[in-house]
């Protein structure tokens, strides 16, 4: 019984450290505004690229 105390707090304890690291790393990416600003400066210049390298065929008008 007393070897399954220790294993489960180990467990546990673990688990809360996993836990409390995710929520601060998530809690700084949502204070920098991290996400959107990796959009705007990597995602989208690559995505400009992309698109305005392809060959139209139709205009609007």
């Amino acid at each position: 019984m007393k070897k399954v105390c220790k294993f489960l707090l180990k467990v546990l304890g673990k688990l809360t450290v996993i836990g409390l690291v995710t929520f601060a790393v998530t809690f700084t990416i949502y204070m920098t505004n991290a996400e959107n600003k990796l959009i705007y400066y990597v995602v989208r210049p690559f995505l400009n690229k992309h698109y305005d390298s392809q060959v139209r065929d139709r205009r609007i008008v």
